[in-house]
């Protein structure tokens, strides 16, 4: 339980005295739960939800009834919880986001630098109706294997937060961002599910040493 902890290294506590940086994860999460339950302390509560999930970045995909499969968490500290990865994705939006990227090479500047050459990277840039980027999601990191993603993760992550344009990139390592054979299938069989759920496609871009951009070069 939190009270058999040393007081200096209790979550609160330890804010105080540290600050927020030196808290952990698990400790940040901690105190948004705020108590535990009857034999579970909120730290035990909080690394139970962390265990669920393969990465943070996967906290704020985490819904209500996934949740409240946990124990010690009602419906009350369930939604506080994602208030508050909401309240912080708002604040990432705002500042990141906050801007018109609309053509392809303001995507690539934008993106160039930020990507990690010795894996491949394929992100989903979710737009509203005014071209500005209002999320971004990691779909898949590793090697060359565009098939190991799954279209419908896109387009369900697009209705839930109510985008209906999206653009998809991805790197090319080895710095050649001439599209494959599987680029080029995986991107018509997108295009087709998202005109039957009325989420347009706006181009597939593929950084390497420059760009490619499927809507430049009229594979859309």
């Amino acid at each position: 339980m939190i009270k058999e902890i040393p007081k200096y290294e209790r979550p609160r506590e330890k804010l105080l005295l540290n600050g927020v940086k030196s808290l952990s994860n698990k400790e940040l999460l901690a105190i948004i739960i705020k108590s535990g339950t009857k034999g579970k302390s909120a730290i035990e509560i909080a690394e139970e939800i962390l265990n669920s999930i393969n990465s943070l970045k996967e906290l704020k995909d985490l819904e209500l009834l996934e949740l409240n499969k946990i124990k010690g968490l009602g419906d009350v500290k369930a939604m506080e919880i994602i208030a508050s990865i909401e309240l912080g994705l708002r604040i990432v939006s705002e500042k990141t986001f906050n801007k018109q990227l609309a053509s392809p090479y303001e995507i690539y500047e934008e993106y160039k630098h930020r990507l990690d050459y010795n894996n491949e990277h394929f992100i989903a840039l979710y737009f509203d109706n005014k071209c500005h980027v209002i999320a971004e999601k990691e779909l898949f990191i590793g090697d060359n294997n565009i098939l190991l993603l799954k279209p419908n993760e896109i387009f369900r992550y697009a209705i839930k937060i109510g985008s209906q344009a999206i653009v998809i990139m991805h790197n090319h390592p080895t710095g050649d961002a001439t599209p494959s054979k599987a680029d080029i299938a995986f991107t018509n069989k997108l295009v087709k599910m998202g005109n039957a759920l009325n989420v347009v496609i706006m181009d597939h871009i593929i950084i390497g040493n420059y760009y490619y951009s499927f809507t430049e070069n009229g594979k859309m």
